[in-house]
């Protein structure tokens, strides 16, 4: 049995190699937005399906940093949501720190199907400059901007089958509601950036598939999740882009009550999408009226939303009683792809799940 594990153990190190050399070798061209996105992982409460009549509430915690990358200037194009206006380089960003507590309440509707309801509580600071080349002086006014609330709920079904006695399969279906707020406005009394507001103001759609396989009955096994995230646009001609994330790893249960986790997440978001005309800040001394590249108001991308990361992140979990679990997992970025503005540094995640 000794060597059998250490085989298997060599073998998962290699396919979670290969993984990685896979998904750096396709990684797309990646654009950092004004807000950027909590992390990205697997908490093992995917998979869980209650039985009929069961309930399960769980609570986490994300903690995310964004950054200015080294040697980059942060000028990103500001969406102006009231003139309808996209203004390259009108930006300059400094940071962003979103903190996301969320609610999950499972419930089996039968042994197979669970309802699912997710209800996220943010709080967002971020700070950058805005209204670059605005006279007299053209270097635009600090803004040190933050919001607390709900943000969107969503509830999700998920169908739990088995393929084999030791394989599980989890089908999910998630409709996001406009419940966060996104009339939030900035220093000067006009609409803040859709990608800093709480919520994103239109229904969305999340499908997802999840797969696990004991590789070692109750010591170690293997999980993958595949999703996908689409909000429609919303009434301020406003779309954010379509999200896919792929994630996969294993767990290895020790000591009865400790899992060890390892896992690797790649998520690539497509541009935003927003219907305005096109403009450049003047870099003209003192300021000056900004430079119209394309005054026709029509659908385009955001230039600086989007974008590929890649991500390792080990974790702990800890069954505290029969009904009690509680895990840690920090997520450490491996491969970023942007394109000057701010990028995500190590988040955090810490959780709590209780079945009844």
């Amino acid at each position: 049995m000794g060597a059998t594990l250490k085989r298997l153990k060599i073998a998962g190190s290699w396919a979670l190699a290969l993984a990685l050399v896979v998904l750096i070798g396709g990684a797309s061209e990646a654009l950092a937005s004004c807000g950027s996105a909590a992390c990205f992982l697997l908490t093992g409460e995917e998979g869980a399906v209650q039985l009929e009549g069961k309930l399960s509430v769980g609570l986490t915690y994300a903690y995310t940093i964004s950054k200015l990358q080294s040697g980059t200037s942060g000028f990103v194009t500001s969406v102006d949501q009231e003139e309808r206006r996209l203004i390259m380089n009108e930006h300059a960003e400094h940071r962003t720190i979103l903190e996301v507590t969320t609610l999950d309440v499972n419930y089996g509707l039968t042994n197979n199907l669970t309802l699912e309801l997710l209800v996220p509580y943010k709080h967002i600071k971020h700070t950058h400059i805005i209204e670059r080349g605005s006279p007299p002086t053209g270097e635009g006014e600090y803004e040190a901007f933050q919001d607390a609330g709900i943000g969107d709920i969503r509830v999700n079904t998920k169908y739990s089958f088995l393929p084999s006695l030791r394989s599980l399969m989890v089908v999910g279906f998630g409709v996001d509601l406009p419940t966060g707020n996104s009339h939030a406005n900035n220093i000067n009394g006009t609409l803040q950036e859709p990608t800093l507001q709480l919520g994103h103001r239109t229904w969305g759609i999340a499908p997802s598939i999840f797969q696990s396989y004991e590789i070692i009955p109750h010591v170690l096994d293997q999980f993958a999740r595949v999703s996908y995230q689409h909000s429609f646009t919303g009434p301020n001609s406003y779309r954010f882009g379509d999200v896919y994330v792929v994630s996969g790893g294993l767990n290895y249960k020790t000591l009865k009550i400790l899992t060890l986790t390892g896992q690797f997440n790649w998520r690539y978001a497509v541009h935003d999408e927003f219907a305005g005309s096109l403009e450049i800040v003047s870099e003209a001394p003192g300021g000056g009226p900004n430079i119209v590249l394309d005054s026709e108001i029509k659908r385009r991308p955001v230039p600086n939303t989007g974008g590929t990361t890649l991500a390792f992140s080990p974790g702990i979990s800890v069954q505290v009683r029969d009904q009690l679990r509680a895990y840690f997992f920090a997520q450490v970025p491996v491969v970023q792809d942007y394109n000057g503005g701010l990028i995500p540094d190590v988040s955090y995640l810490a959780g709590l799940s209780m079945s009844f």
